[in-house]
């Protein structure tokens, strides 16, 4: 059956907050075997995260805008450390299930549809970027960005460069590597597809420079992840 609030990982992030139940997101890409996401991981501690998320919460300035939250992990924190904190996310559950672990604050929005507000930090981990769906829609996606942004705001974002999915492949030259297809699941729930984008870490900085955003490599992985911060030039 295919879930018509497409609401996938907010079925799961109550189901695992209400009852632990472990069942995991299953996300189905045509080219590649699925993939597994232990929802336990979307609740994780400081000290359970990657060093790339820990040095981006580190990174954090003022008031943060935390867009795509999921279950809220990276709120929790930045409020545990006092920053005033806007936690967003699409999923009705997911929000829900932040009010439920003390982020009051957070708000069932589109990020494009957010306006009116001006942050300090916008934060977007977890591939955050994929909501631009096409490295054609980046320049209207970098333009909404802007507009949330004072003078001194920064911009906090992880990618990974999937160029290691395609070694010894020739790749065609009218599409890019990193605009994606998927499907997500969980349980009899089947979400619709949707695209995401991941980007190498040039093609970010070479499309952020062309909208007046510096961009700056802060740190890479060794899973061709890389946190980038951007800033208005």
């Amino acid at each position: 059956m295919t879930s018509a609030s497409k609401d996938i990982f907010g079925l799961a992030v109550e189901s695992y907050f209400l009852k632990k139940d472990q069942t995991p997101i299953i996300v189905h890409n045509e080219d590649f075997y699925d993939d597994e996401i232990t929802v336990g991981y979307l609740f994780r501690s400081y000290e359970e995260m990657p060093e790339l998320e820990q040095l981006a919460l580190d990174l954090c300035q003022g008031k943060v805008l935390d867009v795509g939250c999921c279950a809220g992990s990276h709120s929790l924190k930045l409020k545990a450390k006092g920053h005033q904190v806007l936690p967003i996310d699409i999923s009705r559950k997911c929000i829900q299930t932040c009010h439920k672990r003390g982020l009051q604050e957070a708000q069932q929005i589109d990020f494009f549809n957010l306006e009116n507000q001006k942050f300090d930090t916008i934060l977007l981990l977890m591939n955050g970027i994929g909501i631009a769906k096409t490295v054609k829609n980046l320049s209207f996606f970098f333009q909404k960005l802007k507009s949330l942004m004072h003078r001194t705001s920064q911009i906090l974002l992880d990618s990974s460069d999937l160029i290691f999915l395609y070694e010894d492949e020739v790749l065609e030259e009218n599409s890019y590597y990193g605009e994606m297809t998927f499907k997500t699941s969980y349980k009899k729930q089947v979400s619709q597809s949707f695209p995401w984008l991941y980007l190498d870490f040039d093609l970010l900085k070479s499309k952020a420079q062309n909208e007046g955003l510096s961009c700056e490599l802060i740190f890479e992985d060794d899973h061709y992840g890389f946190l980038a911060k951007l800033k208005l030039t």
